[in-house]
């Protein structure tokens, strides 16, 4: 691999949604997810986890799609030289919108699909939440993207700065900001696009308790629960109302090399559990 550059982002921050009914997407994420409602701003909606701002926008729309993943670079001079980095390389940039609780300079960058991205220094912290449920707050932790490419898809995000955690060469790549085994999680598929957002609900005891509570609200997950080969984080998969995925998991393998380790891997089963592959369906 060629040298990296610095990783000047350094957490998942959000994702923008359009929904075509922005009423019962933000009741789905705060009754089922206990997300909480922080703000409805010309039409769109923003919902936060713990302390930041927000972590979903739902913006209204005559169909349901992705408007951009965000990233925190923790810094005006990080986000700057980020974008000095991008447009230097020759990768799409342009100026972001106004948006309620973005702290700092901000821009977004266009990947090697065509998916855009956001990059600022941080949202405001706002107060403390007591958890409104029967389970502590999520965290926004990554995001997957399906792609036509996954090795284009994975230098490019390396040529950003994240590092390389494990790579199936033109089948799956995952990459990290944090120590987390991914941020990025990368899926060969005929389409490309936002495969997934994932949050880190804590443990295994936290995630016994959302599966009830779902089951209470008689809420069917799509998939789990599961143990991956990639990452080791035990995970169910449910579908929000506009069929965008999510990602509920705990127990991520944690990385604290830079890339000092054999990322590359033979083919990987979906479930080490069931010793099962990928379900059909599920890459879409």
């Amino acid at each position: 691999m060629p040298l990296r550059p610095p990783c000047r982002v350094r957490r998942p921050g959000h994702v923008a949604l359009d929904v075509p009914d922005v009423a019962a997407a933000r009741a789905f994420y705060t009754r089922v997810l206990r997300l909480s409602h922080v703000e409805t701003t010309d039409g769109v909606a923003y919902l936060r986890t713990r302390f930041e701002h927000h972590c979903l926008e739902l913006h209204p729309a005559p169909a349901a799609a992705v408007r951009h993943t965000g990233w925190e670079t923790g810094s005006d001079e990080q986000t700057e030289a980020l974008r000095a980095h991008l447009a230097a390389l020759g990768v799409p940039v342009r100026e972001a919108p106004p948006e309620p609780g973005r702290r700092g300079l901000a821009f977004q960058f266009q990947d090697a699909d065509g998916l855009w991205h956001e990059v600022y220094a941080a949202m405001d912290r706002l107060a403390v939440l007591v958890p409104d449920g029967p389970f502590p707050m999520l965290r926004q932790a990554h995001f997957a993207y399906n792609t036509p490419d996954v090795d284009r898809a994975l230098a490019f995000f390396r040529a950003v700065g994240f590092r390389v955690s494990d790579w199936v060469p033109g089948i799956q790549g995952s990459l990290r900001c944090t120590p987390d085994h991914h941020n990025i999680s990368l899926f060969k598929f005929h389409r490309p696009g936002l495969h997934h957002q994932g949050f880190d609900v804590g443990g295994w005891w936290e995630l016994k308790l959302m599966l009830d509570w779902m089951a209470a609200q008689e809420f069917a997950v799509e998939v789990g629960p599961v143990r991956h080969a990639v990452g080791n984080n035990i995970s169910v998969y449910l579908l929000d109302p506009n069929r965008f995925r999510i990602e509920l998991y705990c127990e991520m393998e944690q990385i604290d090399d830079d890339e000092d380790h054999d990322t590359r891997r033979q083919p990987l089963i979906f479930d080490l559990w069931q010793r099962r592959p990928v379900p059909p369906g599920f890459r879409e």
